[in-house]
């Protein structure tokens, strides 16, 4: 029934799109009761159409807008109440995750000191200066069997290159193959 009456004050009010009125005014053709409750609800639009409009109360209407704006303001209040507590949650995460990451990180490099003593010469300093070596950037060079075989040109770039390098210890490497010396380029 409701469905009836929802579609009899649509079909009343000119709500329905042609295809539907058309449909609604086969049913009530086919129902009279669909129809007698049809024409019972225009009556009442009509009579309702001819009652005086009236204006409330101003004591009414007063108390219906202070209503409707506490009401606002108690949502407004708690939305930003939960904005704040949002905020701040995910403020904790941030510091907790940060925390948590430089822990992390510091735990896994204080297990190695992060320099490589398996390739380091015996004597590292030269005229008692501690030189800096960038691990990235180290030439390792071993044994000097190819060392005369490149063509002049390229054998010119090598010498060259090898004049900017400082030898870091005191072995020179070139008498047995199996030793290693350790190049790093100087700041001249």
């Amino acid at each position: 029934m409701q469905n009836n009456e929802d579609g009899c004050i649509r079909y009343l009010m000119k709500e329905m799109d042609p295809s539907e009125e058309l449909e609604f005014e086969r049913e009530m053709m086919e129902d009279e009761n669909l129809l007698i409750e049809v024409e019972s609800l225009r009556k009442t639009f009509q009579h309702l159409g001819k009652l005086p409009v009236l204006d409330p109360p101003k004591t009414l209407t007063d108390k219906i807008s202070e209503t409707a704006t506490s009401t606002q303001k108690q949502r407004l209040d708690q939305s930003r109440r939960w904005a704040t507590l949002m905020a701040k949650s995910v403020a904790v995460a941030a510091v907790f995750l940060m925390i948590a990451s430089t822990g992390i990180y510091f735990y896994g490099n204080s297990n190695s000191t992060g320099i490589d003593t398996r390739n380091t010469p015996a004597s590292a300093s030269v005229s008692g200066v501690q030189p800096w070596v960038n691990r990235n950037n180290v030439i390792r060079f071993a044994g000097t069997a190819s060392q005369g075989t490149n063509p002049q040109p390229l054998q010119d770039d090598v010498d060259q290159s090898f004049k900017k390098l400082k030898l870091v210890n005191d072995e020179t490497g070139f008498e047995q193959t199996t030793k290693k010396i350790l190049l790093t380029s100087s700041s001249n």
